[in-house]
Order: C-alpha cells, then sequence, then structure tokens
C-alpha cells in the first residue's frame, strides 16, 4: 500500500473545495488525514476551562 503524504495547504485547500465538510472530524496529523471521534462532554468542558485560563493570562 502506499501512503500519500498531505501538505497543510492541500488540506486547507480540500475544505476550501468541499472535499472536507465543516463536520468532517478529521485531523492533519503528520501528514496524514486521520479520522478522529467526536469529544465527549467532559473534554468539551476541559478544553473550555483551558481557554478561559489562557485568555484570562492574556489581559
Amino acid at each position: 500500500m502506499v501512503r500519500r503524504r498531505f501538505t497543510l495547504d492541500e488540506y486547507h485547500r480540500m475544505g476550501e473545495a468541499g472535499i472536507l465538510g465543516a463536520d468532517d472530524r478529521v485531523e492533519l496529523i503528520e501528514g496524514e488525514i486521520i479520522q478522529m471521534s467526536p469529544i465527549g462532554s467532559r473534554h468539551a468542558g476541559t478544553v473550555a476551562r483551558i481557554h478561559h485560563l489562557f485568555y484570562r493570562s492574556r489581559t
């Protein structure tokens, strides 16, 4: 099997062309497009708290 690695620019162009949609749960990791599972409520809450802490530290 031959794997093709993608650049960040190619990944963004796939989104612009509609190949990857806003609701697609994918990430570009080391050139590979990886399907991700949806985040749960605990994960979302932790991300929100960390975001809030970083935002407060900037002001």
